[in-house]
């Protein structure tokens, strides 16, 4: 077996269950976020106002992760006969409590079965019978009582465990986690390993891990604002007119919190512009780690200023991580560029 062709196929799959999850988490992250802004910590046990049911609909759909993530590891693997097995255990796992991982590890389980179940040979005339009726049932039975009686108690330990070691988190413990999510968050700018950090942020932000969640958030607008202003810095010495344009939508891009406002530049200078965000993201997710400061919004960088536990000293953390992404850059231009007019002189 080529274990290297499976790790990449296997990477691809959470890659297509994270893609699918994004706009679920987005939805219902910011319906929870407003209502707790706007009515306050009594949102989270009553739905006799607007705040109430936001809540409501939010937390609804922060609770369905597992059941997404599941299905679409499982579409991903198997194709469409994956699907209904898969929200089937996933629920299953979700009640269990078994969180992100039992989501997870339902997808791969009923994806792989599927995949094996539609290769077993049937007469042509049970084919329909085959792909609506057996495999989904045989995948649901198999699978859901794997996960009652073997693992789904012990994926429920290590959830909880790993729900206790987020929210204790501190000291030099958080301040590595916040640098590695940050780096993560920049190093492909929504690529499959964005995706991985913000799955694990998004995770420990439903699980009350705040520490984790706000650096990951965090991490999203830094890229961007750091290559705006190393367009303002470096000027037209470091960078062409298209790209001092690309600097301004990426401002635009920082602000509301897309971290592919950045894409441009790493295209056109990968080796500078790479290592400079990497190393300027983290830092200021570790800064902010280092300062204690958390948000409990599912807001990105910018747009969860107010809602921070210390508004200047979060503020004080994203500065350092664009201002130290845009020195870099710019360092790194200018050095090699000096470097190779000295060459060619």
């Amino acid at each position: 077996m080529n274990w290297k062709k499976f790790g990449k196929e296997l990477a691809n799959h959470f890659q297509t269950g994270v893609s699918y999850m994004i706009p679920l988490v987005t939805a219902a992250g910011l319906l929870t976020s407003i209502a707790v802004i706007f009515g306050g910590t009594n949102v989270w046990n009553q739905t006799s106002n607007i705040w109430g049911n936001l809540r409501l609909l939010g937390q609804t759909g922060l609770g369905f992760i597992p059941v997404i993530i599941a299905a679409y590891i499982s579409y991903s693997i198997a194709d469409r006969p994956g699907l209904a097995p898969a929200f089937i255990v996933g629920l299953v796992a979700s009640s269990m409590g078994t969180g992100f991982l039992g989501g997870m590890l339902v997808g791969l389980l009923v994806g792989y079965l599927v995949q094996w179940l539609k290769k077993i040979p049937m007469p042509a005339n049970l084919t329909a019978v085959k792909s609506l009726i057996v495999i989904p049932f045989l995948a649901t039975l198999v699978v859901g009582l794997f996960l009652i009686y073997v693992v789904g108690d012990p994926i429920k330990a290590m959830t909880v465990a790993l729900t206790a070691w987020l929210k204790g988190m501190s000291g030099a413990n958080a301040v590595l986690l916040a640098a590695l999510l940050g780096g993560m968050m920049a190093v492909d700018m929504g690529g499959p390993i964005n995706k991985i950090a913000y799955a694990f942020g998004m995770a420990a932000f439903t699980s009350g891990g705040y520490q984790a969640s706000t650096a990951m958030l965090m991490a999203i607008g830094i890229p961007p604002l750091g290559m705006f202003v190393a367009t303002l810095l470096g000027g037209k010495k470091l960078y062409s007119d298209a790209e001092i344009e690309s600097g301004r939508s990426a401002l635009v891009m920082g602000i509301v919190g897309i971290t592919e406002g950045t894409i441009p530049f790493a295209v056109a200078d990968p080796v500078r512009v790479i290592p400079s965000i990497i190393v300027g993201t983290a830092a200021g997710c570790a800064t902010n780690a280092l300062f204690g400061t958390y948000q409990k919004t599912a807001l990105s960088t910018v747009m969860a200023i107010p809602f921070s536990s210390n508004v200047i000293l979060y503020t004080v953390a994203i500065l350092v991580g664009v201002i130290i992404t845009a020195l870099l850059v710019n360092f790194l231009k200018r050095f090699t560029r000096h470097n190779s007019e000295a060459k060619e002189g």
